[in-house]
């Protein structure tokens, strides 16, 4: 796939919708038929293929386009209907909020689609509404300045002129949305559409965010970044250059900032997911994992190794069942099957773990050749073992087959002894992936933390407990 071409018409109260959609594919010159994917609930009254009229083959929400040859095509949908997936509506303060949510497959509930995390695509979008509505889109907009009018609707129209996975396609709609801007001091422009205009000095620290990702991986993807307040039932959605954040997370909690979290890990995926992607849904650690480790970086970089420490400890601290999850499932029924603890917080651990073995110099450099080398394709857990081993000249079968695709953890057997206040440990089982790695260990002495290199194996505490 390299474009789509997408105009809505959209009612936010009904959530029905008419829509035109327009795909330039390149496809391989043997490819009889393209399959895409469009709810059933959205009917089709018009497909053409190279501006001739072609009957399409349909089962509920597969839709199978014969092609003409040669290759590359354009394929033009017009659809209607009322949105039953993929695109939501619900109440924030008595304001109504419309908002999609296209992660693995659901953007298929309102454009026809190639949902893959392999095939990522350009999108130009042009959202029409009533007039009373704002549109927040991601992207550049196509014409700077105040959305077009057409009797009682207003049109938006925004373009992402790089590629991003279809799922990741977003928009949102609401009675007023208040628009913070800004930009990073490295230039990025960064938009905030907030419901509760009081809270955007929670993402005060946005701008630093991106220019210290920057420094750590390379340049921005995408033209703009923009966060969007909206009901989610999650915490966030890594939507292409406008990231949406769940509206009540938009509180501070016991010196928390949640949203700003959310936010961060959001914003990694800019890189790790929208600009480099998997091969497929089984590499989903490759997005997730690295959002959620490098999280813990960005935090060490912006409040120091405290911080980074707390944020790890967070991390680390995921079910036993989920930590003998392999990273790469060799089976699975569907990709929400792979939505747990193990890719996000294993699969952080294991990428700090790496980190600690190879040095900062080799694994950081090792991203950015990662975002360099796989902008334009799909990186498999494969190839990041590759690469991280032409990097640092070592080999890592060990490794990978223990923490990624193994399925065991190692013991850690601890001692105390009361009299001298000392505790004792030593881990077994690591088939000696740990040796000489230098992780802590944490230690918590009624409300103390106290961080510990594990190659000591000992430390003396102060107190009884």
């Amino acid at each position: 796939m390299q474009a789509y071409d997408v105009r809505l018409r959209l009612d936010p109260l009904s959530l029905h919708l008419s829509g035109r959609a327009v795909l330039t594919v390149q496809h391989p010159d043997t490819l009889a038929a393209l399959p895409l994917l469009l709810d059933w609930a959205m009917n089709t009254s018009q497909v053409r293929v190279n501006d001739t009229d072609v009957v399409i083959k349909r089962h509920l929400d597969h839709l199978l386009i014969p092609l003409a040859g040669g290759d590359s095509s354009v394929v033009e949908i017009i659809y209607q209907g009322t949105a039953e997936d993929g695109l939501y509506r619900a109440e924030v303060d008595g304001q109504v909020v419309a908002f999609t949510d296209g992660w693995p497959a659901r953007v298929a509930g309102w454009m026809p689609a190639v949902v893959t995390p392999s095939d990522p695509a350009r999108l130009t979008l042009q959202v029409v509404v009533p007039e009373e509505y704002d549109v927040v889109l991601g992207g550049e907009p196509v014409i700077e300045g105040t959305p077009t009018m057409t009797g009682n609707w207003r049109r938006y129209r925004y373009t992402l002129a790089d590629d991003a996975p279809v799922y990741t396609f977003a928009f949102a709609i609401a009675e007023s949305f208040t628009v913070v801007t800004d930009t990073s001091a490295g230039g990025i422009p960064l938009r905030h559409a907030l419901l509760e205009p009081a809270k955007a000095s929670l993402l005060d620290r946005t701008g630093a965010v991106l220019d210290t990702l920057v420094a750590l991986l390379g340049p921005y993807p995408y033209f703009s970044y923009t966060t969007v307040q909206v009901p989610l039932e999650y915490a966030g959605m890594e939507n292409a250059a406008a990231p949406f954040l769940r509206a009540d997370l938009y509180e501070e909690a016991s010196g928390r900032n949640p949203v700003e979290e959310v936010n961060v890990h959001e914003a990694v995926h800019q890189w790790f997911g929208n600009d480099v992607v998997p091969n497929d849904w089984s590499g989903l650690w490759l997005a997730e994992g690295f959002a959620t480790y490098l999280t813990t970086v960005v935090y060490e970089r912006l409040d120091g190794a405290e911080a980074a420490r707390e944020h790890r400890v967070l991390m680390a601290q995921l079910p036993a069942r989920e930590a003998r999850r392999a990273l790469v499932p060799e089976v699975y029924d569907a990709p929400e099957d792979l939505l747990s603890a193990t890719v996000y917080q294993k699969g952080g651990a294991v990428l700090h773990l790496l980190r600690l073995m190879l040095g900062d110099e080799v694994f950081f450099r090792s991203l950015r050749r990662v975002l360099a080398d796989y902008a334009d394709r799909p990186l498999s857990t494969v190839a990041l073992q590759t690469l991280l081993e032409d990097e640092s000249g070592r080999d890592l079968d060990g490794v990978f087959d223990f923490w990624v695709y193994g399925t065991r953890i190692p013991t850690l057997r601890t001692q105390w002894d009361a009299a001298a206040q000392r505790l004792t440990w030593e881990v077994e089982g690591d088939e000696q992936t740990l040796f000489g790695v230098p992780y802590e260990l944490l230690v918590r002495q009624g409300a103390r933390n106290v961080y510990v290199p594990a190659t000591e194996g000992a430390i003396t505490l102060a107190g009884s407990e």
